[in-house]
């Protein structure tokens, strides 16, 4: 954790801090934690159905909120190794992460990056070896995460389209929580159905939506009134 902070203008990340945005992942943070109860959840995944769904953008805005109201650190992982995200978003280099540590050619603390945002820390995909979905299959990946909670209150994976890539249905049995992201009005539902199946058989029995780009039929302001 002293590595150089990953320095960013990046308009995601000035979307994401704007206080609309802040509003909207404060009720999913909210949410989360009062479904939780009483047991510590230390892990995450953001995930869903097909590409271009919003996950990523999710997953940052998640983690940039909960690093914001909490003083414990926060860990963003991108698992998402066919079109990694994060460290573009970040524009932090991604030449070692996730992948370099599956294929066991680094250690997780030189790969762990710190940002300019208090409290959050990022994982990148790296270069994942030609086994890397054989090797998440578990308990690897769920003895990654335990591992890393020592450091990491809260870990935050952000993994790819589960009807088009095996990673997630993987990383899903292994973590404490999934949000599956559902773009309004665009998803079909047999697209949702198959990922939520996917799910299913693969033992992930529980799965949060987080409904993305929705659009109002009426202003905003209106619907706070009724």
């Amino acid at each position: 954790m002293d590595h150089p902070p990953a320095l960013s203008n990046h308009p995601t990340l000035e979307r994401l801090s704007e206080p609309e945005s802040r509003h909207v992942f404060m009720g999913i943070y909210n949410n989360f934690l009062l479904t939780a109860g009483d047991s510590r959840q230390k892990s995450l995944l953001v995930c869903a159905a097909s590409r271009g769904e919003g996950a990523t953008t999710a997953a940052i805005g998640l983690a940039l909120t909960v690093a914001g109201v909490q003083s414990w650190p926060v860990l963003l992982i991108d698992g998402n190794f066919a079109n990694p995200q994060v460290g573009k978003t970040f524009e932090a280099p991604d030449l070692h992460g996730l992948g370099d540590l599956i294929a066991g050619t680094t250690d997780v603390k030189s790969i762990i990056q710190a940002t300019t945002v208090p409290h959050l820390w990022i994982m990148g995909t790296g270069v994942a070896p030609l086994d890397h979905v054989s090797t998440l299959e578990p308990p690897y990946f769920k003895n990654l995460v335990e591992e890393l909670s020592a450091d990491y209150r809260l870990i935050i994976i952000d993994g790819p389209a589960i009807n088009r890539f095996p990673e997630s249905v993987l990383y899903a049995v292994q973590v404490d929580r999934v949000f599956l992201v559902v773009h309004a009005g665009v998803t079909r539902v047999q697209v949702m159905s198959t990922a939520l199946t996917r799910l299913t058989v693969a033992g992930c029995d529980q799965v949060d939506l987080i409904l993305n780009r929705r659009v109002f039929p009426i202003p905003p302001w209106i619907y706070k009134r009724l």
